[in-house]
This record gives C-alpha cells, structure tokens and sequence, in this order.
C-alpha cells in the first residue's frame, strides 16, 4: 500500500501528493534501508484501464508510491478540488535516481525493450554515468519459462535498483507476480523509457511538456498510437462525471 498518506483519488487509484524532489529524498532514504519499494505512474490511459480493470487497479494501488506521470492527472486532480504539486514522470524520475545513485554503492538492473534497444540504452547510460554499477540488463521480450529465468538471474546478481520497461499492463503484472520474491530494494516501471534512453524516441520539447502537450507530440512520433488516445476525452468525462455526479 501507499507509505504516504497525502493521496489524492483520481477515479479508482491513489495517487501520491508528493513532489520529485520529496520522493527522490525519501527513496534514497529508504535504500539505506532494508526496506523494498514498487512504484508505478500512471498516466490518463493507465487510470481508464484501471477503471475498466477492477484487477488492474488493485495491482497498481499495491504499489508503495503511485505517482503521477501524465499532465492530465494534474487536470484531472484539480477539477476534483484536490490538487497534486506537479508532474512525476516515470523516464525523469527513472534519470534522477540513475544520477544519484551512479556515484554511491548501488547497483542497477535494466529490464524490459526490444532486443538490441536495451543494449544501446545501457551504452548510452554507461557513456553518460561511467561511474554507474548496471549489474545486468535483458530485453523485455520473455514468455514464461523465460521469466522465471530473469527472476533467478536477477535473485543471484541481487541489484538495488529494478527498472522495468515492458509496457502496460505487463511490467505491472510482472512485479505483482515477482517484487516479493525479487532481491531487489525498488522497483519502478519506465514504460517505453528504454527506447528513449537508446536514442529510439525522443521527447517532446520541454515547452511542450510545460503545455501539456507530449501526448501530441508522441501522437506524431507514432500515428499508430490514435486508438489509444481515444482514452483521454474519456479519462476527462469520467473525471467530470465524478465531480458533479453527472
């Protein structure tokens, strides 16, 4: 369950009301610790699934910090009175947590993208943060024998950190199956984080971000995605219906 007690219920999850740098501080507090940790963040998509999903939205609301990735959870939150601080986007708390650790004695475990996409990304971070202990790293691409196989490599390299890249809702699931048996300290799904990390997907331009406008520039980065954008006017419909009881 959430260790923080500030939330805020967007439809059926609990997001934390917590900023990057408190989570940051608090993460790496709990590393000292012999505490284990799982956090998710969500995303409007993410929160219709789980709407639709009264599985998936338990998966998600067992996770130690739910937090929010998408700008349209910060719309959302205000238009239901209790407003969040700011965005917490998976891929910058993803980069924050490689800098601070990159220097100290923890040790990191890649998961998740395509073969070949993962190995560039883990170049890519090694020319970046020399200094960096990547215990290990394999592609997201398993089925269940192949699992339970990155389950033991991973018990036996015992990293400190677990990121998680294998898309929604299988990265989730994943650690729903495995974080208690997984000797790790956190867990953190990154979503298609690898891609960009390999120079496979670039991000949309910080004022974009600012505006809330990266859903678009994805959109036009990957035309595919239109179907999927359809959940967004009804992530704000649900919202609205909520708030007003419409």
């Amino acid at each position: 369950m959430n260790k923080l007690k500030e939330t805020t219920e967007i439809l059926t999850l609990k997001i934390n009301n917590i900023t990057m740098d408190d989570l940051i501080d608090e993460l790496m507090d709990e590393l000292k610790t012999e505490t284990k940790n799982i956090i998710f963040t969500p995303n409007s998509e993410i929160v219709v699934r789980a709407y639709d999903d009264p599985e998936y939205a338990r998966i998600l609301n067992s996770a130690d910090y739910l937090v929010p990735d998408g700008a349209g959870l910060l719309l959302a939150a205000k238009i239901l009175g209790e407003p969040l601080p700011e965005r917490v986007a998976g891929y910058d708390l993803m980069r924050n947590l490689l800098h601070k650790v990159s220097d100290k004695d923890y040790s990191v475990y890649f998961l998740g993208g395509k073969p070949g996409i993962i190995d560039l990304a883990v170049k890519n971070v090694k020319e970046e943060l020399p200094e960096i202990n990547m215990a290990g790293f394999h592609h997201g691409y398993l089925d269940r024998s192949d699992k339970k196989e990155i389950v033991k490599e991973i018990n036996r390299i015992k990293p400190d950190l677990l990121f998680v890249g294998m898309g929604v809702p299988l990265q989730e699931e994943f650690f729903d199956t495995n974080f208690h048996n997984l000797d790790i300290k956190l867990g953190l799904a990154v979503g298609g984080s690898f891609d960009v990390l390999a120079g496979h997907t670039e991000r949309a331009p910080l004022w974009m971000q600012k505006m809330y406008l990266e859903w678009f520039y994805r959109l036009l980065q990957e035309p595919k995605r239109i179907g999927r954008m359809l959940a967004l006017p009804r992530f704000l419909m649900l919202v609205f219906k909520e708030r007003f009881g419409l």
